[in-house]
């Protein structure tokens, strides 16, 4: 697992722990503060309908009424999985069944999640194809004592999300919890089980109080060991799907000559004081320092009947630096400038230079900037 994205799994845990109380009763400021964060953190940008519409609401017929549900994420225009948010306290099981009746009118969504900020839970079809399991294959209580979720999390992520995988992780760690069940039933009763295991271990006469006195030690190894099984299992699976995504987006890729002009008028502007490449994706045509493609100076989003570029820069800096740019704020953050055409990209030069600067500075030993970079979300800078 990624060292970096451990630590921003961390941040979140630490910055769900410092804002829960402030937003318990309100179920908007729960969605905003506490559940949007982690998708925003996994990749996810909440403020393209594209990929995630919130209230999402279908027709289940003129005889029943079913409220929406809080956001559905897509992919190529159809459901992938649900959320339903809650205000933190909320207890989610009085609530599935709304969840559920989403999840059975999108048979490609094999994922549904319930969250009130604090506790989560994932479910899936692992038991009846199309129908949701009554159990979630994973819980989540982010302020309790376990480790977060770090293998679900992991298939979770924009970048790796596969449905299929998902519903595969989830009969595997079904059948565990079924042989777990198992296991610790015929173990508790039966001593058998533990004098063979322990026989090439214990030196001492395999008296009742011997085996005995193994027994918790016995259970916390079999625990240990099925940890480290799901873990190697599921960084395979994530391996294979990495392999599946990333040549599934290179297909989609298509650089255009307006992007590549659109880089060329931005090295020109930095000059050759400030070097600059660039990375071509599904969604952007992201522009960053020389050095590393996380350090992004901004995103070209050309596509669009009015095209824009971001910045990683907060408002206040940008309007302070370009006060009559059309700017607004897609996310913490960030600058989005919207433009009448790509020439007026000319008009930005120092806005692009106070962005390379700003994340040059980033860089430096003991900088504090509030800056952010790839991956969006960084608690650390921006909370």
């Amino acid at each position: 697992m990624q060292g970096d994205f451990k630590e921003q799994i961390e941040g979140y845990v630490k910055r769900v722990g410092e804002l829960a109380e402030h937003v318990r009763g309100n179920e908007q400021a729960t969605k905003l503060s506490l559940i949007g964060p982690l998708f925003t953190l996994l990749g996810y940008d909440l403020t393209d309908p594209r990929e995630c519409t919130p209230e999402y609401r279908v027709d289940f017929g003129k005889d029943r009424s079913v409220k929406p549900i809080d956001w559905a994420f897509k992919q190529d225009g159809r459901p992938i999985f649900f959320v339903e948010a809650k205000e933190v306290g909320k207890k989610l099981a009085n609530y599935d069944e709304q969840l559920a009746d989403y999840f059975a009118k999108a048979p490609e969504a094999k994922l549904g999640i319930m969250s009130n900020g604090v506790q989560w839970r994932f479910f899936t079809d692992a038991v009846n194809l199309n129908v949701m399991d009554r159990e979630p294959f994973a819980k989540w209580d982010v302020l309790g004592d376990d480790e977060p979720p770090y293998d679900v999390l992991t298939l979770l992520q924009k970048s790796q999300f596969n449905a299929q995988l998902i519903r595969t992780y989830a009969e595997r760690q079904r059948a565990q919890n079924l042989l777990v069940a198992e296991i610790s039933r015929l173990l508790e009763p039966s001593f058998d089980f533990v004098r063979l295991a322990i026989q090439n271990l214990e030196t001492r006469r395999m008296t009742d109080s011997v085996i005995e006195s193994w027994k918790p030690t016995l259970s916390n190894a079999i625990n240990e060991w099925a940890k480290q099984r799901m873990l190697t299992s599921v960084l395979e699976m994530q391996k294979l799907a990495t392999a599946q995504v990333d040549e599934a987006a290179t297909s989609r890729i298509v650089t255009t000559q307006e992007e590549l002009d659109g880089f060329s008028t931005i090295q020109r502007l930095l000059g050759p004081e400030r070097p600059i490449a660039y990375e071509d994706t599904v969604s952007y045509f992201k522009i960053h320092l020389s050095e590393r493609y996380t350090w992004v100076v901004c995103r070209l989003y050309f596509d669009r009947k009015r095209p824009t570029f971001w910045v990683p820069l907060t408002i206040d800096i940008v309007q302070r630096i370009s006060p009559d740019a059309a700017s607004s704020t897609p996310q913490a953050g960030w600058t989005c400038v919207t433009m009448g055409s790509v020439s007026e990209l000319n008009q930005f030069g120092d806005v692009v230079k106070a962005a390379w600067d700003s994340q040059r500075a980033l860089r430096s030993k003991g900088s504090e900037l509030p800056i952010s970079s790839e991956p969006d979300l960084s608690f650390s800078a921006q909370s």
